[in-house]
């Protein structure tokens, strides 16, 4: 059989593979599909390898794989079961930014929160895992450490999948943990005969809605 008949033109592969004509001429500009010949005219033809090959770096590139990882794994260079661990974990971290994306979005439709109350919204939830100690550790210095290892081990983290209402405990939570006089209310905490500051009880109220633990009626720690 003539095996240039199972050569395709780059119009052919496109129709074949599902992408465009431009990106599959930069592909093979880079040297990731390479032609297997030209035609009468000059133009370049492909076999049916280019067109597995092609399919490979589609779908890479769906996952999200960088272009340079793709060449790797096409020179045999990365195993594929490596590329496909770091972006699994990648595209892990990004499913819990849309999560926490999409609970904030829920509850700037339920509250119509100006454009500064969304902003603080995004600013508080993207704090990273160090930034919420920092507030903890901020919160408990030179409190009992009694209360200072109860406030640690509560620590508030929102979870995987929050809610609305996790949400906005979390940013009222933060507002309480950053504000100065709040903070030295509750290092101070009650006296022997005196209630419980108002908002320390709110503090731990907050502190059950984001960690999604039972609220006990009428006690705080």
């Amino acid at each position: 059989m003539d095996g240039a008949a199972e050569w395709f033109s780059i119009g052919e592969l496109a129709r074949r593979s599902g992408l465009a004509v431009r990106t599959i001429r930069f592909y093979s500009d880079e040297g990731i599909v390479v032609p297997a010949g030209r035609s009468g005219a000059g133009y370049r033809l492909y076999d049916v390898g280019a067109l597995v090959r092609l399919e490979l770096v589609r779908t890479l590139r769906e996952l999200g794989v960088d272009l340079p990882s793709v060449r790797r794994v096409l020179d045999r260079e990365l195993p594929v079961a490596e590329v496909a661990a770091v972006h699994a974990d990648a595209v892990e971290a990004q499913i819990r930014v849309l999560r926490l994306r999409r609970a904030v979005l829920r509850l700037v439709a339920e509250r119509g929160s100006s454009p500064e109350e969304v902003r603080l919204m995004h600013e508080v939830t993207r704090l990273s895992a160090r930034e919420r100690r920092r507030l903890v550790d901020r919160l408990v210095e030179g409190a009992e450490e009694s209360v200072a290892a109860m406030v640690r081990v509560a620590a508030p983290d929102l979870p995987e999948d929050p809610s609305a209402e996790q949400v906005a405990a979390w940013v009222e939570l933060v507002g309480l943990m950053g504000d100065e006089g709040f903070g030295e209310a509750f290092r101070a905490g009650p006296g022997v005969e005196g209630p419980v500051d108002p908002r320390v009880e709110r503090y731990w109220r907050l502190v059950w809605a984001v960690n999604g633990w039972e609220v006990v009626p009428g006690w705080v720690p």
